[in-house]
């Protein structure tokens, strides 16, 4: 339907005014041809008046481009309008109420009459007139209310922001108040050490004037420095003339000392070698010795020819410690023997210092194998006045160290002796026997018997220096039976693990069933 031709110019200027600015705006945008036509030289961008653009929409109002924009607009209202007054009439509302609801919020608001007139609708002007007001007065009291809203929206925004500005201040005076707090808190600690500095200045004066004397003191003690200092300088000088002639006195005593070494260092003997046998053979017999057993002499013998030739003996620990008890209890009227064991912190200046004891017999125990040997006969080498008994607890142990070494000691093994081998109670009485300066003779060594014994040790395995060492000890027959039952053969049979008897063909025909050895019976006895 079209509403333009049934209306008046300013019921049109009307319909013209009320339709929204942008709705205009983007239906000319839309169609920028057409409105070029319209508005030649303008762009719908440019359109910022309501008036304005009302006032060519009414001034093109016969352009169909224009007249069919506000056509639209009309019906559409309208069919809102009509449907919000059905809507209110379906729920109940009489029409007289769904118009007073709904024509407040349209766009006739302001002539009511052209509404009515557009959808054909006729009423009484009383009742248009009445209508219109109540619309008016409608849409005034929603205006204010919306004023009112806007008012109170306003204020409660001020409201929040006045709360949120009260909690900053309330929260700046709390700190405020901690600050204030603190202030007090530093003015009455300054009053405090004000206080306290007027009692520091008393305390001040009072040290003042304890610095001065001290001050007063340590120039006295300066001064007495000086006194002793002149002291020590002269003290130093008369410690150097003492140190001096202390060194010349250490001088004499190390030369005493060294010309008592000397002298000390050269063997010693019994007096009488036949006393000494008496009552080493007393001692034998207290622990089980057989006084009529066939190596008794033999034994007695060679201990007279070996002990006092300055020489280490090296013995079994399990027959040394009573062969020791018998020897130190003949010669020195005790059955006690010192011992020094081997440890690891031995030292050199250690073992001197042992054997430099006023002792006659001493013991180094287990120092063969573990100790260095050359050093070890170096050490002994300076105490030749004393018996050094060497013991080991195997007597294999000598397999493992060099053969020189038995070059300067003696091996004495006594294991096939009972009565050294147990742990017997020696109750002999101790006796003294009196000692000389042994006298050094040469030994005259008799060549069948010294052939005799280099032949077997050969066999034996035993060569080059030691064989010949040993063979030079042999004077005679009987040395050379002593040599074979207390070294030689023992030595095959315990260090070197050999029976003498099954290696050498010159013992077999010496000691054996046809031999002419008066002690061929004891040595097959003992190593066959």
């Amino acid at each position: 339907m079209n509403y333009l031709p049934t209306m008046t110019e300013d019921e049109i200027r009307y319909i013209c005014s009320v339709i929204p600015l942008q709705d205009s705006v983007g239906y000319f945008k839309y169609y920028p041809k057409d409105f070029a036509k319209v508005m030649p030289g303008f762009r719908a961008t440019s359109l910022k008046s309501q008036e304005q653009v009302s006032g060519i929409l009414f001034r093109n109002r016969n352009q169909h481009f224009i007249s069919s924009f506000i056509e639209k607009h009309i019906s559409r209202w309208l069919d809102e309008i009509g449907a919000a007054i059905n809507e209110k009439t379906e729920e109940g509302e009489s029409k007289e109420s769904a118009l007073l609801q709904t024509l407040p919020h349209c766009f006739f608001v302001d002539n009511i009459g052209l509404y009515f007139k557009l959808t054909g609708e006729e009423y009484t002007g009383e009742f248009l007139s009445m209508l219109s007001a109540s619309i008016r007065f409608i849409k005034d009291a929603n205006t204010e209310c919306e004023r009112t809203k806007s008012k109170l929206d306003t204020k409660t925004t001020e409201v929040s922001r006045l709360e949120a500005e009260l909690e900053r201040v309330q929260t700046e005076q709390s700190k405020m108040s901690q600050k204030l707090s603190e202030r007090l808190d530093e003015i009455k600690t300054l009053k405090r050490t004000n206080a306290d500095l007027e009692k520091s200045k008393g305390v001040i004066a009072s040290h003042e004037q304890t610095i001065g004397s001290l001050k007063q003191k340590a120039q006295e003690r300066e001064d007495y420095i000086q006194q002793l200092k002149a002291a020590l300088s002269v003290a130093r000088k008369e410690q150097q003339q003492l140190e001096k002639k202390i060194r010349v006195e250490i001088a004499k005593q190390q030369e005493t000392e060294k010309y008592r070494q000397d002298t000390a260092q050269k063997p010693k003997c019994p007096k009488d070698l036949d006393e000494f046998r008496d009552y080493l053979g007393y001692n034998f017999e207290n622990i089980g010795v057989p006084a009529n057993s066939d190596y008794y002499p033999l034994l007695k013998d060679y201990l007279s020819e070996i002990l006092f030739q300055g020489k280490p003996i090296i013995i079994s620990r399990s027959t040394g410690l009573s062969l020791m008890k018998c020897v130190s209890n003949t010669l020195v009227k005790t059955s006690v023997v010192t011992t020094l064991a081997f440890d690891d912190d031995v030292t050199e200046k250690l073992i001197d210092g042992f054997l430099s004891q006023d002792k006659r017999i001493v013991c180094l125990d287990n120092f063969i194998g573990n100790y260095n040997e050359t050093t070890l006969i170096t050490i002994c080498d300076r105490h030749r006045d004393k018996i050094i008994f060497l013991t080991i607890a195997y007597d294999h142990t000598l397999c493992f160290v060099p053969d020189e070494l038995m070059r300067y000691c003696h091996y004495l093994n006594l294991n096939r002796v009972e009565a050294f081998t147990g742990d017997t109670e020696l109750t002999e009485d101790p006796s003294v026997v009196d000692e000389v300066e042994k006298v050094v003779t040469s030994i005259v060594p008799d060549v069948r018997w010294t052939v005799a014994l280099k032949e077997m040790l050969e066999e034996f395995g035993v060569q080059g220096a030691l064989s010949a060492y040993k063979s030079s000890l042999v004077a005679d027959e009987l040395s050379f039976c002593r040599l074979l039952a207390f070294d030689v053969l023992p030595y095959c049979t315990d260090v070197l693990k050999i029976a003498p008897f099954n290696v050498s063909e010159r013992l077999v025909k010496y000691a054996g069933d046809s031999g002419r050895c008066l002690y061929k019976n004891l040595f097959r006895r003992w190593f066959a």
